[in-house]
């Protein structure tokens, strides 16, 4: 555990975590029921009506998938919590500093090397 963060500190971010997991598992819930509520038109009138379901189809992925990494990044955080190593940099094991976990607790690098890391994504997709 990081000098800086006290047990009831990491507590609290663990509470936090855990509610927000929760609440990511219930709007993931919520967007399959209503997905599976909605009447499947089997019959497509023409090109304008399968151009919609395509885009329709992929906002739903789209949407579950943001939903999966938000998921994945809460669990890979409490996970972190439960092997004393939550408030330090994944990447170069530098503490992350305590305003950058309360803005997003489920950080898993400090500022400088999730810069770095989002540069070389950039450069990736470019």
């Amino acid at each position: 555990m990081t000098a800086d963060l006290k047990t009831a500190q990491v507590a609290a971010f663990k509470a936090e975590l855990e509610t927000l997991l929760d609440q990511l598992k219930m709007e993931v819930a919520e967007e399959q029921a209503t997905r599976s509520a909605k009447p499947h038109t089997k019959e497509v009138h023409d090109s304008g009506d399968d151009a919609d379901s395509t885009v329709k189809l992929m906002l739903n992925l789209e949407t579950l998938a943001h939903y999966n990494e938000e998921i994945a990044d809460c669990m890979a955080a409490l996970k972190r919590i439960e092997k004393d190593e939550f408030g330090f940099c994944t990447e170069c094991g530098e503490e992350i500093e305590l305003s950058r976990l309360n803005a997003c607790p489920t950080a898993a690098r400090c500022i400088r090397c999730q810069t770095a890391h989002e540069g070389h994504f950039q450069q990736r997709s470019a």
